[in-house]
This record gives C-alpha cells, structure tokens and sequence, in this order.
C-alpha cells in the first residue's frame, strides 16, 4: 500500500510558481539559522505556504517535517529570508513529488517499535531543543513528531529523555488501539536511543546531581520500563534514523533515511 500528496504538491507548485525554478534535493541546508523579523511582512503568504507544507509533511512526507516545524517558528516575525527557505521546501517535494510513503508485509519486524532522538538546545534564537521520534508497525511508519521542546534543557541527555517522555506518552496511546483490535504483544516495545545518559535514568530512575532538575512527571518512562511495557535498546546516532526530525541532514544520510523510512 502507498500514499503520496503528487497532486496535491502540483497544485502547490503551480500556485506558488516555482515549476521552472531550480529545485532542490534536500528541504533544508545544513546548519540554517534564521533569525525572527522585525514583523510579519503582509505581502507574502508565508502562513498560507506553511500551512499547506505542513498539511503535507503530517499526512505523507515525514522527511519534511523538521524544515516545516523550524519554519513555522516564525509565524509572526518573518520577512524575504524566511518566505524563500520555505519556498525550497516546496521546491524539494517538487522534485520528489513521485516518492510514496509505502507499507510493506514484514513478519519478521516487531509489532511496534520506536526511535527517539533530540537536538540539544539546536534553536540559535532561545536555545531549545527539538524533539524527534517515529512509532513504527511491523517496520512500517505510523506516527512521527518534529518539535520545538516546550523549556530549556541544561543538557544533552535531559533534552533526550525529555523526547522519551513523548515518545512514550504516544506509545501508550497505541498499544491502547492495538489492544481494542486483539493484537497482543508477547514483548516489550523496543524503543532505539542514542543517549546514554537518558537510558540510563529511564532504567533506573537514579537522578544525578546534574539531572535533578528533570520535571518528575517525566519518571513515569521508569514506571514504564519497570512493568516490562518498554525495552530500552542504544542505538549508534549514525543509524537513529528519528534524526531526520531534529535537524537538516546532508543530503547522503538525508537519502538514506528517507528510504530507510519506505519514502520511495
């Protein structure tokens, strides 16, 4: 089975008049930092440009949906700059407007799993961090989420289990489904994380005297570790393939993500 938004994105494309413009094979250039606009400029339809790239990158084409969520940061300060690196995006699913988000027969895979990754205080402006993770089934894309965290991590692996946390949050939600449609799991859920630190507190919930400041609410990841309904498993960043929702890539892991997540 496949989904894809081709026409969707061709309507976008003629709308925006970039069908004979350059086009891109990345959405977004490494290491981009934009900073926010006196005000929004009323001579561009940058929100309405955002709004259609994210009705895309939510429903088809996850492999966007960390240069929207940057770019719909500023909403209400943008001028030129901004309005042209969200033009490249569309610019991007142009060129790639054939590729489907596929689902395929997979016994072999796990009934669910999860990757999970965070860019540690990426925002330049308020030093934030963004959230990345993707729920699979039978090694098959479901959900994923891209996002700005909500306070200011003092480190690495507080912004790391901060993005376990909602992972998790979601995880329940779906072994809810799963369970109103008889599908039993004989097994934890195999959640892949490349921090350490973070997997260690979410196994033991032993706080440092650097990590006291994690919010409490974020412990029941502990609970849930200790009930066997998650299984904490290190993955090397090279191949934590959540990292393409927390930051642009170069366009060779960019690709190979990409098809690693069945978006061909």
């Amino acid at each position: 089975m496949t989904l894809d938004q081709k026409d969707y994105i061709e309507s976008l494309a003629r709308k925006y008049n970039i069908t004979e413009s350059k086009l891109y094979c990345t959405p977004m250039e490494q290491n981009l930092s934009l900073q926010p606009a006196q005000s929004a400029s009323n001579f561009l339809n940058y929100r309405n440009l955002i709004g259609a790239l994210l009705y895309v990158s939510t429903s088809t084409r996850l492999d966007i949906s960390y240069s929207v969520n940057y770019l719909s940061r500023f909403q209400n300060s943008f001028d030129e700059s901004h309005y042209k690196y969200a033009l490249r995006i569309l610019k991007y699913l142009y060129l790639t407007r054939d590729l489907k988000l596929t689902y395929q027969i997979n016994s072999n895979a796990d009934i669910i799993d999860c990757f999970v990754d965070a860019d540690w205080a990426g925002d330049k402006v308020d030093r934030k961090s963004t959230t990345g993770y993707l729920i699979r089934i039978f090694g098959n894309v479901i959900f994923w989420k891209s996002k700005k965290q909500s306070s200011v991590t003092k480190s690495s692996t507080a912004a790391e289990y901060v993005a376990l946390s909602d992972a998790v949050s979601e995880i329940r939600v779906i072994l809810n489904l799963l369970e109103d449609l008889n599908i039993k799991l004989s097994k934890p859920v195999k959640i892949y994380e490349d921090n350490s630190g973070a997997i260690v507190i979410a196994k033991f919930g032993n706080l440092t005297k650097n990590s006291k400041y994690i919010e409490v609410h974020y412990h029941f990841v502990n609970e849930f570790y200790e009930k066997k309904i998650i299984e904490l498993v290190k993955v090397e960043s090279e191949n934590n393939i959540a990292d393409i929702l927390t930051k642009a890539l170069g366009k060779n892991k960019f690709e190979v993500f990409r098809k690693t997540l069945n978006i061909v």
